[in-house]
């Protein structure tokens, strides 16, 4: 197989150990796997009641599959964790629960249930214990030193957040968390990470335990059926983390190696061309991006190496974990959209090789939010080729008799836990994981906002939001924009106006349509001027000074510049902002240390914020005016709201 990843040429520490403990080639262990079982010692009386056997290793009938997939008639309530806030849980209305058939060994559990719609409660804080989570033991003894942001009030050292976390993603429900800011990456990645080490460790396992058994009934000459040993897809691949950055990788890997291997003497293949291509380098000892003089979430959010086009295959085995590994041959993949994109190609290109995708069992977005500033159409192919059946079965390294069979039924993406990690709401994300049609059901944090970030703006201005008519309308929006907020600037010859964009179709259309007015003069600054400082400059200039009365700006610039734009008296959101702090951002840029002398005189009047919206932006207008506000405007007979925003 061609390796997507790169293979290093340096090759002197993969070993014939190595290759003989791998996943994909454990059907060919001897009986030394027996003294690998005592060695991680846990029998399967003691895994009973694991979620891992309840979830993957029970085959579900055609009916019960069939009322998985009908959402429409999954059940709906709100609970109330510590911690995480306001959940709401939705689950399968399943009636069959019988499975149509044992996949384990053990004639013990033949009476046992898959493990449908059940979901987790929050653990006990005071008497936590990992061993409730069936966390491996090398895995909770090396916590301690993985996790930075960890507590010194518990054994574990978890926070109470970090608790919750993995008491969710140990249970394989889908989960989207909207919370995970800046503040608490550190938390979120240690736990996805024990939970997604913890699974392929668990099916290494379970592998090597079958193939010893495999092995023994042959040297016995005894009949063994193999439907009790069925434990692997079609590929390798079981768990796919997908994130936005190389930077964000780098941390990831750093955080797997210190829970894996800590303190054992183990091998790291192509560590060093690992840290060379992934690493921070030199940028991250000089601090260059705090000297820009951003807020904090965009140091964080851009520290280290921002390419957006990576991926990286990674290989367990006993002794060594090995980066760049051929997908076909890793445990784990870590990827961006843009990267997987490369791989996979168009979703119908039947010449795509996706293969590697076939059987991920746990797929995890982090930072998902930064997808929408990146390119959404990678995430969309993404998630119709992951878990597709293979193109071409002949050409995989696959013994049939070991593939479960819920994967040769085409049922892979029932069992699959999706989770989403944003630092917001936004809704395509909530979106996409309703689309999961988890066994188990699915978790969504949903907490109120008490306040909206418009309690932040500093500035005194004239707030006024105007209702759209139509549902997720660009027409409308424009038509609305040209007709009735347009003639107002010109009729009242307001200069100085920001144009807040987030759409690049809808600035595209707002461009073409003002260059065509005469009477118009418009400077523009767009996300494909990132790298092209002297026309940034250029367009920043001319609207200062007065001499072009409109800036066109674009959101995915903002994000990934946040530059200060002075001379701004008056702002118009085209549409609300991805991001709530955005909206204070940008009306915090009218205040009067960043307006220009030479025409202050003739701007003595209020400065003005107008807000364009539709009933389908509430997720957006929730994170700006806070729940209650937003409800209200929304729900109100009124289409135009004023009042006094600024402090």
């Amino acid at each position: 197989m061609e390796s997507y990843a790169g293979q290093d040429t340096d090759t002197s520490n993969d070993d014939d150990d190595d290759d003989a403990e791998s996943l994909g080639e454990m059907q060919n262990v001897n009986d030394s796997t027996a003294a690998l079982d005592e060695e991680e010692g846990e029998d399967s009386s003691q895994s009973q009641g694991d979620p891992f056997s309840l979830h993957f290793e029970r085959n579900l009938s055609e009916t019960a599959a069939e009322q998985i997939k009908d959402t429409k008639s999954w059940i709906s309530n709100f609970n109330e964790w510590p911690t995480l806030g306001r959940i709401k849980v939705e689950v399968p209305n399943v009636e069959v629960k019988i499975p149509k058939l044992l996949l384990l060994a053990e004639e013990n559990q033949s009476s046992s249930m898959p493990n449908i719609a059940v979901i987790p409660q929050p653990p006990e804080k005071k008497n936590f214990n990992l061993d409730k989570f069936y966390i491996r033991k090398a895995l909770q003894k090396n916590i301690l030193s993985a996790n930075i942001s960890g507590s010194c009030e518990c054994p574990t050292s978890l926070t109470d957040l970090q608790k919750e976390l993995l008491s969710v993603l140990s249970s394989y429900c889908d989960m989207y968390y909207p919370q995970a800011t800046h503040e608490n990456w550190e938390e979120v990645r240690t736990v996805y990470a024990l939970h997604a080490i913890n699974h392929i460790l668990k099916t290494r396992k379970k592998i090597v335990n079958h193939s010893a058994k495999i092995t023994k009934a042959k040297s016995e000459k005894r009949y063994e059926d193999s439907d009790n040993y069925r434990d692997q897809g079609y590929s390798r691949p079981r768990v796919l983390i997908v994130l936005p950055f190389k930077h964000s990788a780098y941390r990831l890997v750093e955080t797997i190696t210190s829970l894996l291997l800590e303190g054992k003497a183990v091998t790291i293949q192509n560590q060093n061309r690992f840290r060379e291509d992934f690493g921070p380098g030199d940028e991250e000892g000089k601090d260059s991006v705090s000297k820009l003089n951003r807020p904090e979430d965009f140091q964080e959010t851009f520290k280290g190496d921002i390419s957006e086009d990576f991926k990286i295959g990674l290989k367990l085995t006993k002794s060594s974990l090995k980066l760049y590994a051929d997908f076909y041959n890793s445990d784990i993949i870590i990827a961006s959209p843009l990267g997987l994109r490369y791989v996979m190609g168009n979703s119908s290109n039947t010449g795509a090789d996706s293969d590697f995708l076939t059987s991920i069992e746990i797929l995890i977005m982090d930072q998902a939010d930064v997808f929408m500033m990146q390119n959404w159409e990678h995430v969309l192919v993404l998630m119709e080729t992951v878990n597709k059946p293979p193109r071409d079965i002949h050409k995989l390294d696959v013994d049939l008799t070991r593939v479960r069979l819920w994967s040769l039924d085409g049922h892979s993406p029932l069992y699959r836990q999706t989770v989403l990690f944003s630092s917001t709401h936004i809704d395509h994300n909530r979106a996409l994981i309703s689309k999961c049609t988890n066994l188990t059901g699915r978790l969504q944090v949903l907490n109120p906002v008490d306040n909206g970030s418009v309690q932040e703006v500093v500035v005194q201005a004239e707030l006024v939001l105007h209702r759209i008519a139509g549902m997720r309308d660009p027409d409308s929006r424009f038509r609305f924009f040209t007709q009735e907020i347009f003639p107002q600037l010109r009729s009242s010859m307001r200069s100085h106006t920001m144009v807040y964009i987030p759409d690049y179709c809808d600035y595209v259309r707002l461009v073409r349509y003002l260059k065509e007015d005469g009477g118009t003069s418009i400077a523009t600054i767009n996300e494909y001027m990132v790298g092209q400082n002297s026309k940034v400059a250029k367009a920043r200039s001319l609207f200062f000074d007065g001499k072009r009365q409109f800036l066109l700006y674009t959101e995915r610039f903002h994000f990934y510049r946040r530059y200060r734009i002075k001379g701004i008296r008056h702002i118009i959101f085209y549409d609300l902002p991805s991001y709530p702090h955005f909206f204070s951002e940008i009306c915090n840029l009218m205040v009067e240390a960043n307006q220009n002398p030479r025409t202050r005189q003739k701007h003595l009047g209020t400065s003005t914020v107008t807000v364009l919206f539709q009933r389908t932006d509430l997720t957006k207008l929730i994170g700006i005016l806070g729940s209650k506000r937003a409800s209200e405007v929304i729900n109100s007979t009124k289409i135009v709201h004023l009042c006094v925003i600024g402090k």
